[in-house]
């Protein structure tokens, strides 16, 4: 039987609490029913003021087997730490705390058979840091639980949730988002539950019920390569601002990077330990020209094995939504990509273009409170021999994290939010650009028309 399942709270559930969440999903879905998106019962039906009124959180720390399929330590307390107040409001996919915002000056254990200690604090001080328990808290809890060496180590402690509070004169309505990443420079936590408790609620209340929840949608919160699930698959979504001038794309790159989660970008977290990446191809590219139906372009990426990935992608014009699709490890004799495609693709007809190098370096993203990850993509583009340059910054939609609320209706609003921000930050700092949908297909069209105008009379 399940461990997470096995396990009961140290109380009794109070009076009028209540808890809905997503225990068991079919995942399998381009968009889920209204009545799916939201929490779809009385707990979703708060005011606006009410998302914007600040609002009490919590730390908790406690056995894993609240999470994972592990023999329970029923002698390992809980502990609930106090966070700072969130002063936004509002309700969130995903928290994503750095062992800076883990600082506390209210730390309660709450042991399994006995009554609740409170932690003494002597300075507030980081309470986790990166993978582990910080040695202030080892201390403290060390001070209030003498037994601990005899049952159980303090270091078996891990993070398993944060609570939201958003506390009115009736009731409590808590967020509960567990643990999903731990990584050095922080912790991050998807929203897997909500609880409501009449007014006013205890907190030891509130964690104890909480923890029933801890383990929903386990399979994709706890197992990190299943926390992910691209709602639109074999369509790309991105907005795109071309850079004028000798623009440094590193520079712009390190610098968003480093702003992410600040006043500059307010409602994005980085993609913890994958905040940026940096790539390079070379691209050898055919127009297709006919049927319509497939218009578009066919290009070939060499790989380090020597072997090619091939991207089709399908649209009559520069739009936001173009149909992209991959074939991967495909083997090319003599580089003759011509002759590849008559024998591939033989109802198409096409045209060879311009070969160019790519580099790109992205800064990877996520919308707390959509759960939706998205890439500033800023890239330089150079023609092989000629050295046509062009640089811009991609903004794309990538994966959503599945978590309770997940929402296909707002990827969009959501993409068009960070794209007015990164064009904001340009402005703020002086970079001469257009906001377009200009795609490297029109790019490469440019310059052949430029280069046929060129040509003399006759040739």
């Amino acid at each position: 039987m399940d461990p997470v399942g096995m396990r009961d709270p140290f109380w009794g559930r109070p009076q009028g609490a209540r808890c809905v969440g997503w225990p068991a999903v079919d995942f399998g879905w381009a968009l889920q029913p209204a009545s799916l998106r939201y929490r779809g019962d009385a707990l979703s039906q708060e005011t606006t003021s009410d998302k914007r009124l600040s609002l009490r959180r919590l730390l908790v720390l406690g056995d894993p087997a609240f999470q994972y399929s592990l023999v329970p330590r029923k002698r390992l307390p809980v502990v609930a730490i106090d966070l700072p107040t969130d002063t936004d409001g509002g309700d969130r996919a995903v928290e994503y705390l750095r062992p800076i915002d883990t600082a506390s000056a209210s730390i309660r254990l709450l042991p399994e058979d006995s009554i609740p200690v409170e932690v003494p604090v002597e300075a507030v001080r980081p309470t986790w840091c990166g993978c582990s328990i910080s040695e202030s808290l080892r201390i403290g809890l060390g001070m209030v639980w003498p037994d601990a060496a005899a049952t159980e180590r303090i270091e078996f402690l891990s993070p398993i949730m944060v609570l939201r509070l958003h506390e009115s004169p009736d009731r409590t309505r808590v967020e509960v988002l567990a643990c999903t990443r731990l990584r050095e420079v922080g912790a991050v936590f998807a929203r897997v539950a909500e609880c409501e408790f009449p007014a006013p609620a205890r907190v030891d209340d509130v964690v104890a019920v909480a923890l029933k929840s801890a383990g929903n949608l386990r399979e994709h919160v706890a197992v990190e390569n299943q926390t992910f699930r691209n709602l639109v698959p074999g369509v790309e979504i991105e907005n795109k601002i071309t850079l004028r001038g000798d623009v440094s794309i590193w520079r712009l790159t390190s610098d968003i990077a480093a702003q992410v989660g600040s006043a500059s970008f307010p409602g994005f977290i980085p993609d913890v330990g994958n905040e940026v990446q940096r790539w390079e191809v070379f691209q050898h590219t055919f127009e297709v020209l006919s049927p319509a139906a497939e218009r578009g372009y066919i290009a070939f990426q060499e790989q380090p094995s020597g072997a090619f990935m091939l991207k089709h992608k399908v649209f009559a014009e520069d739009t936001l939504r173009r149909v992209e699709t991959f074939r991967h490890n495909l083997t090319v004799p003599g580089k003759d990509f011509a002759a590849f495609l008559d024998t591939e693709y033989p109802h198409l007809t096409v045209r060879a273009l311009r070969t160019f190098s790519r580099t790109r370096f992205d800064v990877n993203l996520e919308s707390s409170a959509t759960g939706h990850f998205f890439g500033i993509e800023i890239d330089e583009v150079r023609t092989a021999g000629d050295e046509h340059v062009l640089r811009q910054a991609e903004i794309a939609y990538h994966r959503s994290r599945i978590h309770v609320g997940l929402d296909i209706a707002t990827v969009e609003s959501e993409l068009e939010r960070l794209t007015n921000l990164v064009d904001s930050y340009l402005i703020r700092n002086n970079v001469d650009r257009e906001r377009t949908f200009y795609s490297k297909l029109s790019f490469l069209r440019d310059i052949e028309s430029r280069s046929k105008a060129t040509l003399p009379a006759g040739s």
